[in-house]
């Protein structure tokens, strides 16, 4: 049996529309399913926690990137539970990094094929992260676009936090190394993009060991510029931006919120370590590409 997990809500409440293809897909053809709907934040960790406390081998997650990480976040037994996902989110960026195809059915037949394997988590203090964690100027950023709900609101307010955001000095260990900088963001990606498609870790993979540790310093040139190839992940000829392959790394990030899958934690320090094949989900088929 498949134990759906919907935020009905999700996407303009696409996923209450998801749901009902992928219900009918599966009354058509005999497949067995529950459905357990959220109806308040936090409530999908807590489904997800039960269904595994139940003994359950599978739980696929109808929703975006906040839905994920708070069933990722529900696993009691992440060696053994097998996670799905069909996005039905706005911004669906986890999903793009992994393959996932975008269109419900066809994301339920990569799950019904039962096919599955290993890829990396980020564990940060004691929350795991899908995909991008991060302090600085996105955190200001999904603060300042809480009650809105499409992509150009995003790409709005990037323009106008950067214009005034003022650069803070972090302290930052990795590799072995410590250093300081003046910056306007840090990202930890095992994911690569944030905000519905910005791709602040173009090289970052889901299941390569590694996280990418992407520092943004104080922005000198004309912004406007400059900005298009960031949001494009065109980051080599960007002095701004450095990248490091990195399995650990801690920042002092003090007074400066922390975001992970675009779900602000106010208290929290950006200390992260890469889980090695720690998650167990779905393979995607060979000549599925993302739309």
């Amino acid at each position: 049996m498949y134990n759906f997990v919907v935020n009905k809500g999700s996407g303009k409440r696409r996923g209450e529309e998801y749901l009902g293809q992928i219900t009918r897909y599966c009354d058509a053809r005999g497949i067995k399913y529950a459905v357990h709907a959220t109806n308040a934040k936090g409530h999908a960790e807590q489904i997800t926690r039960m269904l595994c406390e139940s003994g359950a081998d599978n739980v696929v997650v109808i929703g975006g990137d906040g839905t994920f990480h708070e069933a990722l976040n529900g696993l009691v037994t992440p060696d053994r539970t097998a996670l799905g996902f069909i996005p039905a989110g706005r911004g669906n960026d986890f999903a793009r990094a992994a393959g996932l195809s975008l269109k419900p059915t066809e994301a339920l037949e990569d799950i019904l094929r039962g096919e599955t394997k290993r890829i990396d988590y980020i564990q940060c203090s004691d929350r795991r992260c899908l995909n991008v964690a991060g302090t600085g100027m996105d955190v200001d950023v999904l603060q300042s676009v809480i009650d809105k709900k499409n992509a150009i609101s995003y790409y709005v307010s990037l323009v106008g936090c950067l214009l005034r955001f003022k650069p803070y000095k972090v302290k930052i260990r990795a590799n072995g190394v410590e250093t300081e900088k003046n910056c306007i963001m840090v990202g930890v990606g095992n994911g690569v993009a944030i905000g519905g498609g910005m791709l602040v870790c173009p090289g970052a993979k889901i299941d390569d060991g590694k996280l990418d540790l992407m520092t943004a310093e104080k922005l000198d040139r004309g912004l406007l510029r400059l900005l298009p190839n960031f949001v494009k992940g065109r980051h080599d000829n960007l002095p701004e931006l450095t990248h490091t392959a990195v399995e650990e790394v801690e920042v002092d990030n003090p007074g400066f919120p922390v975001q992970l899958d675009g779900e602000i934690y106010p208290d929290m320090q950006l200390r992260c370590k890469i889980v090695k094949g720690g998650l167990i989900t779905y393979k995607v088929a060979a000549d599925r590409v993302a739309e």
